[in-house]
Order: structure tokens, then sequence, then C-alpha cells
């Protein structure tokens, strides 16, 4: 009796053991992509929008002048969280994302210095003290803006508007005491609302009707293309399904997936990638401001403590 009991008692232990084992698959398992069209909360202004490719959400900068704010939105337009900071900026218009790193673009209205402020690691359910802010001056006057551009060498470039639109690039390595010049480098078509560098980086920019492709080096238009809805936003990210853009139509909240114009290129323009910049913002305290979802690895970890208290069950009555 003993034995029998001991061979159900193993035996109950191997199908748990089963069932946690799926269960961690299924935890640990890419999420299921969801249609790239969605819908944001009506409330939703997004003047800049910008893709983590590797965490599988989308940030948005919505409409608005003060503190600086970042919403993580799920692929199906589901609300993750806020990223807030101290910072109090003038008029926000444009995101931009690369490596880790959210760059947020206080550039609108007709000025000639804008700054560029960098949140290294955003995530929703943190507060930061203060961002990394990059002044940049324009080498010939004042210029109004709506875009910036973020490579993978995390080189910083504003896209202008209006009379003489143009694209301005920052220096290599920007510095946070005093004003670093732009450099006019292209002409941009007028009235760009956004702009964002695609993952094998090519270049598109939006105005309120059209989509422009262009080539990373020369500038050159690689394609066009109509947005194809009437919209009143005027954001544009690359989709996590890279084949597409998306462009986000403001109050109403629809955001619309578009084929990317032009040819992609035979090999990707912008392999080059690097480490967060070594400039350091403070944070408060992660314990009372920053909240974290559930991930893979978090499962995974207490998966791996049940089995081995399992384990340690199945053996213990063994030697019994």
């Amino acid at each position: 009796m003993r034995l029998r009991a001991q061979n159900r008692i193993v035996t109950g232990a191997l199908v748990v053991l089963l069932l946690l084992v799926v269960a961690g698959a299924l935890l640990t398992a890419p999420p299921v992509r969801a249609d790239e069209t969605f819908r944001l909360a009506s409330s939703s202004q997004p003047v800049g929008m910008a893709t983590d490719h590797a965490r599988g959400r989308y940030w948005v900068l919505d409409k608005s002048s003060g503190r600086l704010t970042l919403t993580a939105i799920k692929p199906d337009g589901t609300v993750e969280g806020t990223m807030n900071s101290r910072d109090t900026l003038t008029s926000a218009q444009a995101l931009a994302f690369d490596s880790g790193e959210a760059y947020v673009g206080d550039i609108g209205g007709r000025r000639t210095q804008v700054t560029i402020y960098q949140v290294t690691e955003p995530w929703p359910g943190t507060e930061i003290l203060k961002a990394i802010a990059y002044p940049l001056t324009y080498p010939d006057g004042s210029h109004d803006a709506a875009a910036i551009l973020v490579d993978g060498s995390h080189r910083i470039s504003v896209v202008t508007k209006g009379t003489n639109a143009g694209i301005y690039q920052a220096v290599a390595e920007p510095t946070r005491d005093t004003p670093s010049a732009l450099t006019r480098v292209a002409d941009a078509p007028d009235g760009v609302t956004d702009a964002v560098v695609l993952q094998d980086g090519r270049l598109v920019l939006r105005t309120a009707t059209t989509l422009y492709t262009l080539d990373a080096s020369s500038y050159a238009t690689l394609g066009q293309a109509d947005i194809g809805v009437t919209e009143r936003g005027q954001a544009i990210t690359q989709a996590i399904d890279t084949a597409q853009v998306l462009t986000a139509a403001g109050p109403s909240g629809a955001v619309t997936g578009t084929a990317i114009p032009g040819p992609a290129p035979a090999t990707p323009q912008n392999p080059a990638t690097r480490t967060a910049n070594p400039q350091t913002q403070t944070t408060t305290d992660p314990a009372e401001n920053r909240t974290f979802a559930q991930t893979g690895t978090t499962a995974s970890v207490a998966i791996g403590a049940g089995l081995a208290a399992i384990a340690g069950l199945v053996v213990v009555l063994r030697r019994r």
C-alpha cells in the first residue's frame, strides 16, 4: 500500500510538472500579432509615434505643452501605461525611438534653437526627474518643425516645414552644456508633419496627405504614395509588421497601416547601432514609480522554482 501511494504521488507530481512545462511554453512564446490597424483612445491627439520593435510596443506623444509624457500602446491599441518626466517643454512635436532610447523633439514654433530630449529605456509606469537635453541651433535663422529622425548610430536630424523646408542634421555627439549647430543636408517636401527611420535605414516623411520614402545617404526620393484616408493627425511610425508604416488620425484615434512606397534596399542602409549614451538621467525611486508587467523571463523563473520544489518532493518521497 505504501509503495502504491508513493507511485500515485509521483504520478501526480509528474502530471503537475507536465502542466507547468506547457504553461511555461505558452507564457514565453511570442505574442500573437494583432491587426496592425487599431484605434487609440478618443482623447489622444498624437503628434508623434515611435515603435519599440524589440518589445513589441508603440510609444505615443500627444499634443500638449508642459511636462514630457509618453504613452505605451500594445499592437491592439491597449494602453500599457505612461512614462513621465519633470522636464518642461515648450512645444513637443516629434518622437523617435532607436536601440532602447526615445527621443522627444521640442521643436514646434518658429525659432532659432530647438531641444531634443533623450530618454533611455522608457518603461510604462515610470517617472524620471530629467531626460537628457540636447540644445540645437539652426545655421540660417529661425524655422518651424514637426519631425525628427534618429538613425542607427543615434544621429539626430530635424525636418523643418514652411518656406525652404529642409533636413538639418546634428553633429554625431551633441553636447548638453552648449547648443550644437545643425547642418542643412537636404531639401524636404513642404508641410512634413512627422518622419521615421525604417529598420533597413530608409527614411519616410509624411505630410497631411502623402508619404515620401528617401534614401538615407543621398536623400533621393525612392517612392511616394497617398496616405489614402482623410486624417487630422500628423504622426507616423514603422509598424511592428515592418512592411508597413502607421499613420495616426489625431482626435478620431484611427491608426492606419500603409505599405511603404518605393523599393527596399538590397542590403540595409542603416546597419550601425551603438549602446546607450553614457550620459544618464536621474530617476525617482523605482519601487514607488515603476510598475512592470510580468514577462516571459519572470514567468520562467517562477516556473523553474516550482519545478525544483516538485523534484525535491519526489526525491524525498522515494527515499521513505
